[in-house]
């Protein structure tokens, strides 16, 4: 065998191995999915009669009676209990970088010790995470882009210094021994960090932490700071789980970037891909500030509906990574349809606010199919509140009309260069621009 051959083979092992290691939503059912849009709607119907609630006719009837019933659904029977919101403290504010060539002005570390209700297993009995934010040259206030990354900040710019990665637990994906050319290759250009400079010249700040900093992704030792996140005097079935922990942490994090007098508090958008994205929609349908979220591939229990047989069915989801959901998820496991919430109902919680929903084409774990159904199934909430109808009828690309897309490009579970241009046109679009004084 050639030597080309042989180093050919040897890397589709390596990315054979690291989707076998990195399990759950990164394991892709590699066939292409279909271009035509198939499977039933959504259900239940977004305003029927939902269990003792009858239909919802007006927009007071949403807020006030059925937003409080799915939210106390989603925490008992999903998510677990979501924890207080919790104040904060920063710890430190440092620059590292003043302003050079290109459109980025600073990046600064700002260090947040958040007080949450109960001490735990933290460092200092108490989360400390570390916010990477970018600002771009100009005059403020600027929107921002929000989001967390998988393995610690000092991947975000791997030139530059002081960026500090976590002390906390990485999961097995994070070890380090993958050169950064098979990460890319595999997971995307944008796989560990955003497109600074782009996002800098269309004039978005970037705020970029660590979830793990506050809940460990690892089941092994997840449990402990799951238990301190969760409010006194809840069941046992619905202790908090990390996904709940993940979109506290993104609400604490907003609250850091609003009162930051260089950026926008109206313009805050949350992004996140894969299980981040669920934190991300998850955040957004219980926190009213974001402006709009980008969800990218977040397959079961993120925007694709749980009772479809097509992609990570509940029972492995719960299997490989228990500690993402209250214990009581894992009851549906053999049986997801005796569930009584879905995830467009979720999406619903976002409404009348921008929601893009972006998929991979191979990534049928994911479920493109089923999280487009879920956007349909949301849109009569948006009607509700005077939204444009969600009237697209292909999965490539969004028709740009209204506030609720959808997109599946080629390729599997990763992030590309096409999802941050879909992203930066969605918001472009559909988030309203600063007024002038």
């Amino acid at each position: 065998m050639g030597l080309r051959r042989k180093l050919a083979l040897g890397a589709v092992l390596i990315v054979t191995g690291l989707a076998l290691s990195a399990g759950g939503c990164a394991l892709q059912r590699l066939p292409n999915v279909p271009r035509e849009i198939a499977g039933p709607a959504a259900s239940p119907p977004v305003l029927a009669a939902f269990r003792s609630d009858p239909a919802v006719q007006t927009q007071q009837d949403w807020h006030d009676r059925r937003v409080p019933l799915l939210k106390a659904r989603f925490q008992s029977e999903i998510y677990g209990a979501m924890p207080a919101p919790a104040g904060y403290e920063i710890v430190s504010w440092e620059v590292l970088q003043a302003p050079e060539k290109g459109a980025i002005g600073t990046i600064e570390r700002i260090t947040i010790a958040l007080k949450t209700a109960q001490r735990g297993p933290w460092p200092r009995g108490q989360p400390v995470v570390d916010l990477i934010l970018m600002t771009p040259k100009g005059k403020g206030p600027f929107p921002v882009i929000a989001g967390g990354t998988f393995c610690g900040n000092d991947v975000l710019l791997a030139k530059q210094r002081g960026m500090r990665t976590t002390i906390m637990p990485l999961p097995q994906e994070c070890s380090g021994g993958v050169p950064e050319f098979l990460v890319t290759a595999i997971f995307g250009l944008h796989a560990n960090a955003p497109p600074w400079e782009t996002l800098a010249a269309k004039g978005y700040a970037v705020a970029s932490w660590h979830p793990g900093d506050v809940v460990p992704d690892l089941a092994v030792v997840a449990e402990p700071y799951l238990q301190a996140l969760t409010p006194v005097g809840t069941p046992p079935a619905q202790r908090t789980g990390a996904i709940a922990g993940w979109a506290w942490t993104s609400s604490r994090m907003v609250d850091v970037l609003c009162a930051d007098p260089r950026l926008d508090p109206t313009r805050v958008m949350l992004w996140g891909h894969s299980r981040h994205g669920k934190a991300a929609l998850l955040s957004a349908a219980f926190d009213p500030r974001p402006a709009a979220v980008w969800a990218l591939q977040s397959g079961t229990a993120g925007a694709a509906l749980g009772r479809d047989d097509v992609g990570e069915p509940v029972a492995d989801i719960t299997a490989s990574f228990p500690h993402w959901f209250a214990p009581s998820y894992r009851a549906y496991a053999d049986k997801p349809t005796d569930l009584d919430v879905d995830q467009h109902q979720l999406i619903a919680l976002i409404a009348p606010r921008p929601v893009l929903i972006g998929t991979g084409r191979r990534d049928q774990w994911g479920d493109p199919h089923g999280s487009f159904r879920a956007l349909k199934g949301a849109d009569p909430v948006y009607e509700l509140f005077g939204a444009p109808a969600f009237t697209q009828t292909k999965l490539r690309e969004p028709d740009g009309k209204g506030v609720l897309a959808f997109y599946m490009r080629p390729g599997l579970h990763g992030i590309h260069t096409e999802d941050w241009d879909e992203a930066l046109s969605f918001f472009d679009r559909t988030v309203p621009k600063a007024t002038t004084k």
